[in-house]
């Protein structure tokens, strides 16, 4: 009976011996844990208890210190000038109104330039006016020793010059323009309008260089703004022969022929005659 008893104890045995073997294998695992916690305490691998809190506690104040420097630089960027702002005060839009206003206030550039062409014409046409004395005393004396006939040639009057009317007779600003203009390049040819004699030929103030032909005791023709003479004072010309070159000589806003006729020293229409 007795072995049969110790058959029955003994099969129990390693049973006993498996949850101890549990049992060791679970305090192990807790030691393991704990020590791993220690550790990481010790690094700084795991937050401790302490540093928990505190970061609980922190967060809320760094919160705090990132909302107030954002509304710093904020408040900052606000009192700054700002170069999309001034890129908005130079816009071209802001520019474009200035210039509109100064544009309303100033005469547009066409206007301006008429303006002064207006008034170098009215210049000439004073400086010619004051010389309108002196060519009639001259063409007096040269009318008074002249008593051949009229000689126009034939048809009339020949053009002095070939080009384009520029500038016809008539007033002007409540001036007299006493001849017509007559366009043509600098050197071009000028001709005698009729047969006659030279009775004017020299610089004569305005007018610069100028000729005038007595054709009867009454009747001329002058020319102005010669570049160069080719006749002289008492010469006899014909009808067509050259008598000096286009230019722009006294006071002249261009090369042109500034042509007169004139009745006993009085300027009028030359295209009455041609």
């Amino acid at each position: 009976m007795l072995p049969r008893r110790a058959q029955q104890i003994e099969p129990k045995r390693p049973a006993a011996s498996a949850r101890e073997g549990r049992l060791r294998w679970g305090v192990a695992a807790a030691v393991a844990i704990v020590a791993i916690g220690v550790a990481g305490s010790a690094f700084g691998v795991l937050p401790s208890s302490d540093e928990s809190s505190a970061t609980d506690e922190s967060e809320p104040r760094l919160d705090a210190s990132v909302a107030a420097k954002a509304r710093l630089n904020r408040e900052k960027r606000r009192r700054e000038p700002s170069p999309r702002g001034d890129l908005a005060r130079r816009s071209p839009r802001g520019a474009s109104k200035r210039e509109d206003a100064a544009d309303e206030e100033r005469p547009p550039e066409r206007v301006l330039r008429e303006n002064a062409r207006l008034r170098s014409q009215l210049d000439h046409l004073k400086a010619l006016e004051a010389e309108q004395a002196r060519v009639s005393r001259a063409l007096s004396v040269a009318a008074a020793s002249y008593d051949g006939p009229l000689r126009l040639g034939r048809g009339g009057l020949a053009s002095p010059v070939g080009g384009p009317l520029v500038s016809p007779f008539g007033q002007r600003w409540g001036r007299l323009h006493a001849g017509i203009d007559i366009a043509a390049p600098a050197g071009t040819v000028i001709r005698a309008a009729a047969n006659g004699g030279v009775a004017i030929a020299g610089p004569t103030g305005g007018y610069g260089n100028y000729v005038c032909l007595q054709h009867t005791a009454r009747f001329t023709t002058c020319y102005a703004h010669l570049s160069r003479f080719l006749t002289e004072r008492g010469a006899l010309v014909r009808q067509g022969e050259p008598i000096g070159l286009v230019g722009c000589t006294g006071h002249c806003f261009g090369d042109h022929l500034h042509f007169e006729t004139r009745v006993g020293g009085r300027p009028v229409d030359p295209m009455a005659y041609f």
